[in-house]
């Protein structure tokens, strides 16, 4: 009996240990939260978008963890999937996402005071060309199949000047970063690319010698800034949370010294952009592959 009591009160104080182990674990653990970064971004600033995960941890109750994808389509799928929570993609990922009702808008990044950017179609200095058609039979640089400014826009372009994409250039690649496409007009490995101009800006803020060696021959748009999306089924708490950290971000220290490294102003609520040119293109484009 004596036996039975002891072994009662062991089983009692290691239940009780147990418990006071597991307790702080469930009681202080976080939501995680994934943001999803493409190359819609120039990668130089990575640093920069560690410190906005920081931001975004500070500001929510929120382990939030990067994730890249080569792809807009990967980061997309990611999306649909619901392993990426919270993505800054391109306008044209954005309309496919709508489409497919598998993610919403949560904000518009201004810069410069607009909530519009451009397609810069570019070239080394000392070449002869005014526009995407002087690159007949030259070797070019798309940034990604689905990024608007850097493959949806300057296509569309071509298709209705009866070009045959297929056929119209001697040779073409995807680099997946627009970064690297203007690196590769200024090594030299192309003739042209087609970029975000708002990426481009940022490569001049950082690299102005070596920006000075080639030129923009060509603009399309204006288009709707690539935008802050979340995926659809996304607790409308948390969808709050986080709208509300992007769109004060100007307004507190920190996280205006990341808008300014990052060259925006601030973040503003979705209201009336239009994205309906943009997916219009996809559309065409997308009915040709």
């Amino acid at each position: 009996m004596k036996n039975s009591q002891n072994l009662t009160s062991i089983f009692k104080k290691l239940t009780i240990t147990i418990l006071l182990i597991i307790m702080p674990i469930s009681l202080f653990s976080k939501d995680s939260i994934v943001l999803g970064l493409t190359g819609t971004v120039f990668k130089d600033d990575l640093k920069n978008f560690m410190d906005w995960e920081k931001y975004l941890e500070n500001q929510n109750d929120f382990d939030v963890k990067i994730l890249f994808s080569k792809t807009y389509a990967q980061m997309n799928a990611l999306i649909k999937e619901k392993k990426v929570d919270i993505a800054y993609v391109c306008n044209s990922s954005y309309t496919k996402l709508k489409k497919e009702k598998t993610g919403k808008l949560l904000a518009i990044p201004i810069v410069e005071e607009s909530d519009q950017y451009y397609s810069y179609i570019i070239a080394k200095k000392d070449l002869k060309a005014e526009s995407i058609v002087d690159f007949k039979d030259k070797l070019f640089a798309f940034t990604d199949p689905d990024s608007n400014s850097g493959s949806i826009a300057p296509k569309y372009y071509l298709l209705n000047k009866k070009f045959d994409i297929k056929t119209f250039f001697k040779s073409y690649i995807y680099t997946y970063e627009h970064g690297e496409s203007i690196k590769a007009v200024i090594d030299g490995f192309v003739d042209g690319a087609s970029v975000d101009s708002i990426v481009y800006s940022r490569f001049e803020q950082k690299y102005p010698d070596k920006i000075k060696t080639i030129k923009v021959i060509q603009i399309l748009g204006p288009f709707t800034n690539s935008p802050i999306v979340v995926r659809n089924d996304l607790s409308k708490e948390k969808f709050l949370a986080l709208q509300n950290s992007f769109i004060n971000m100007h307004l507190d220290t920190y996280g205006k010294t990341i808008l300014k490294k990052l060259s925006l102003d601030r973040f503003d609520m979705p209201k009336d952009q239009d994205f309906i040119n943009v997916s219009k293109m996809v559309d065409v484009i997308d009915n040709l592959q």
